[in-house]
């Protein structure tokens, strides 16, 4: 089974979900945005994009988008 690339992404229209475990901070960010490679496995974009992007820790979880729309616009829906 292959991961998932930021290609995959852009073609379904989703986003891609980085977490910082330092700060617990998280963002959904246009997957090719990022300006990496459309093959890279999501997976593997934690470890290679700036920390400054989600919240300055090292340790950057990367995802496909866990809502539709990104957790802002599922924080949103919930209040």
């Amino acid at each position: 089974m292959t991961a998932v690339t930021l290609d995959d992404l852009a073609r379904e229209r989703k986003l891609l979900w980085l977490w910082c475990a330092g700060c617990g901070r998280e963002r959904d960010v246009d997957p090719l945005s990022l300006g990496l490679a459309g093959d890279m496995p999501v997976p593997d974009v934690g470890k290679r994009i700036s920390v400054r992007l989600v919240g300055g820790g090292r340790a950057v979880t990367s995802a496909p988008e866990l809502h539709p729309g990104g957790v802002t616009q599922y924080r949103e829906r919930i209040r």
